[in-house]
């Protein structure tokens, strides 16, 4: 069976997925449907590392930033290489990733996108315009795909292919379709623009790079006092002595694991929790 190639999305696409086709039959591939009809089961992605964090013995998460939001990488036991490199890289570094879709569904309505990383490699800052140049030229490809796709009172992959797009695009653009129920191109448009325009000189010169990375982590770890009682009361709950496990309140909290996570880090640095042990959590 032919191995499924790397697809080149933006981060801000990829977490706006709401569509995860699961495999029917051993050794079959999932897919991650984006709005925009790319059926992701492997990725490509070059961006910034801006931080690594230890979950368990087994398991550490690294979060890889792009012009439009951010990767969730998570790495375990069995590619011992990926963990070495993302544990000894100094944040914030350029890294080329490739890897395949994960997905965290904890209801019905809610669906969590991360990478399973196979392959990482520290590269420098041409390599990641170049990704980027190379990500809004095929994005652009399927906005032009839907945008003719929704112009049609019954489209199909027949018809989208008759407009000149590869089977592979058209076959995606029809799942969107069938899935979404409402596609707004105009955003994915504003979103190319925004990624293409930091590839221009000007921006460059300005180091617009760390600059952008604080402002996202700043708004990104916004404290919200409600959230983190939830957490601290939830620690208390399923503290057995040894701690709470880090699982078992992912699983307990009804909030993003992403939003936990940050929450978690948040208070440890107040002093208000630790871990007396690898994914145990204790208040002080």
């Amino acid at each position: 069976m032919p191995r499924e190639p790397a697809w080149r999305v933006f981060a801000s696409e990829l977490n706006s997925s709401k569509c995860y086709m699961k495999a029917t039959e051993p050794k079959m591939p999932s897919y991650v449907v984006t709005p925009l009809g790319a059926k992701v089961s492997r990725i490509f992605i070059v961006g910034v590392l801006t931080g690594v964090r230890v979950v368990s013995d087994e398991v550490i998460k690294a979060r890889v930033v792009d012009q439009t939001g951010a990767f969730y990488l998570f790495a375990g036991k069995f590619r011992p290489q990926v963990r070495q490199i993302l544990e000894s890289t100094p944040a914030p570094q350029f890294v080329a990733v490739v890897g395949k879709t994960n997905v965290y569904q904890p209801t019905e309505d809610q669906m969590y996108v991360s990478v399973i990383p196979e392959r990482i490699k520290i590269v420098d800052e041409i390599l990641r315009d170049y990704w980027v140049f190379d990500t809004s030229r095929k994005l652009k490809v399927r906005i032009e795909a839907m945008s003719e796709a929704l112009k049609m009172s019954d489209p199909t992959v027949a018809k989208i292919m008759d407009l000149g797009f590869s089977r592979k695009i058209a076959e995606g653009i029809i799942t969107a379709i069938q899935h979404y129920d409402k596609i707004d191109v105009e955003r994915y448009m504003d979103m190319l623009k925004s990624a293409l325009k930091h590839l221009l000189p000007e921006y460059q010169e300005l180091g617009y790079e760390l600059p952008n990375i604080s402002d996202e982590i700043n708004d990104e770890e916004e404290e919200n006092p409600e959230e983190e009682e939830m957490v601290l009361r939830a620690i208390e709950e399923l503290d057995d002595g040894s701690g709470a496990s880090y699982g078992d309140l992912v699983d307990m909290l009804d909030i993003p694991q992403e939003r936990i996570d940050i929450i978690l880090d948040s208070l440890k640095d107040r002093g208000e929790i630790y871990e007396p042990k690898i994914g145990r959590i204790k208040r002080m």
